[in-house]
């Protein structure tokens, strides 16, 4: 497994990635290999054609990756893939159409997009179709043991089994039961001799043992598992692993000691330091690039529903500290007149026609930039929260308060893979999420929640 930004990926993953990378460069070189007939010559900015073809590469790959092609996940299908690859390629053009206009010396030759076009789709479709079926076939896969058959063993199987390129496949679960449903769910043996584990584990070439334990006492293999690492395997707990698989810490199954003994929540002056000037950056940038739009916003509201423009409310910051937050308003006035906290649901009756809008593509957050320039926000870091939601939440969700250990953010790492939170429920996913960004929190983890942000944002996911 490699650690990239926080986030764990097999060597497959990578080889993947690079490889398609090389496709997609080979497939632009044979467009004008063949529009020249094999004389390709320097124009006369002195520009290499393999420097523009390189810029053509990394916008098409990063298009990629926000038209959702590296998520694989069960069950994709042959036409649905080929329409995201040429919804992806096709935004690439438009991006590349606005650098050509400013940087003209870039330009790739016309001709070359359209034969390129061609390769590229035949390349790519073809490549994916060969990967997809690997993955099935589980070539390539670390084999695992999961030890326990509870809710982390079942939560462990099912985040493996739902995705394709996991890279992860179950060779069996061990457990004293005389049975386990979740073997016989998931078509894996089941085996309850822990004794014979490392055996088993060597016979099988097993490369990991993922020890899924709810209750460890009188259960606890230990002379198995030391016999197993001693002889290579790699012995990892249940939350570890889950958390590498998901971007998540299950906070109903970590123990204090877990939290206490895990590698992350590294704060020094030159992270702390490094992170204010990042926000005020990006908050700076982000108020002078969006002040137009927020003239349009102030004036729609205005428009559309009586009341002020803005929204002002007290909510938790760093170590528990009120602060003000400043958004544009998108309920009607008085949305609370019972003086009663109350969540915001989804096709909530309170919110106006404007506000479906600027919370679908998170617009209605664009005037807490001033909070980030305050120093009351960071621009990455857990969502805000209300005092009387937070002293509900601390009281019934463990490892709550944790969360106010930093600033709270514009964006966040709950805010991209979650979403809104309407519920107790929802607060209690958020929280798994924003103990993984505590836990992990560097500055490449930050810029890459802010370019997620972007998809998020573009593709108006999780809004209520």
């Amino acid at each position: 497994m490699l650690r990239l930004l926080n986030k764990y990926y097999t060597i497959r993953n990578l080889l993947f990635f690079l490889i398609e990378f090389v496709l997609i460069f080979f497939g632009l070189w044979l467009g004008t290999y063949l529009l020249y007939s094999g004389q390709i010559v320097e124009d006369q900015f002195h520009v290499s054609i393999w420097s523009r073809i390189l810029l053509v590469t990394i916008v098409i790959q990063l298009c990629m990756y926000y038209n959702d092609l590296y998520d694989f996940q069960i069950g994709s299908r042959l036409l649905g893939l080929t329409i995201k690859i040429v919804q992806a390629i096709g935004f690439s053009f438009l991006i590349l159409a606005v650098l050509y206009l400013i940087f003209p010396f870039l330009i790739l030759e016309q001709e070359i997009f359209f034969i390129g076009l061609f390769i590229l789709l035949i390349i790519l479709v073809l490549w994916r179709v060969i990967y997809i079926s690997l993955c099935k076939k589980e070539f390539f896969n670390n084999k695992i043991f999961i030890i326990g058959d509870g809710e982390l063993a079942r939560l462990i199987a099912k985040k493996i089994n739902s995705e394709l390129d996991s890279g992860y496949t179950i060779a069996g679960f061990f457990s004293v039961k005389e049975k386990s449903p979740l073997a016989d769910d998931t078509g894996v043996p089941h085996y309850r001799e822990l004794d014979k584990l490392c055996n088993q584990a060597l016979d099988k070439g097993v490369d990991q043992i993922v020890v899924a334990l709810e209750e460890k006492r009188n259960q606890f293999p230990l002379r198995s598992l030391l016999d197993a690492r001693t002889q290579g395997i790699e012995v990892t707990d249940g939350i570890s692993f889950y958390e590498r698989l998901s971007g998540r810490i299950l906070v109903s199954e970590a123990q204090p000691s877990w939290l206490i003994f895990s590698e992350g929540f590294k704060r020094n002056v030159v992270i702390n330091w490094s992170k204010r000037l990042i926000d005020i950056f990006f908050a700076g940038i982000g108020l002078i690039l969006t002040a137009p739009i927020m003239g349009i916003i102030a004036l729609a509201i205005k428009l559309d529903s009586r009341g002020p423009v803005f929204f002002k409310q007290e909510r938790v910051g760093q170590r528990e500290k009120p602060y003000e937050v400043i958004k544009f308003r998108t309920m009607c006035e008085d949305a609370e007149k019972d003086g009663q906290a109350q969540w915001a649901q989804s096709d909530d009756e309170r919110i106006t026609r404007v506000g479906h809008i600027l919370r679908k593509f998170r617009l209605d957050e664009l005037p807490q930039f001033w909070n980030v320039i305050k120093g009351n926000m960071s621009f990455v870091g857990p969502r805000p929260e209300r005092h009387v939601f937070v002293e509900q939440l601390k009281e019934r969700l463990p490892y709550y308060g944790e969360r106010h250990t930093v600033k709270p953010g514009i964006t966040g790492w709950a805010q991209v893979n979650y979403g809104y939170g309407a519920s107790e429920d929802d607060a209690l996913r958020k929280l798994e999420y924003e103990l993984f960004y505590i836990k992990n929190h560097s500055i490449l983890f930050d810029i890459y929640i802010i370019l997620k942000t972007v998809k998020t944002v573009m593709v108006g996911e999780g809004a209520r």
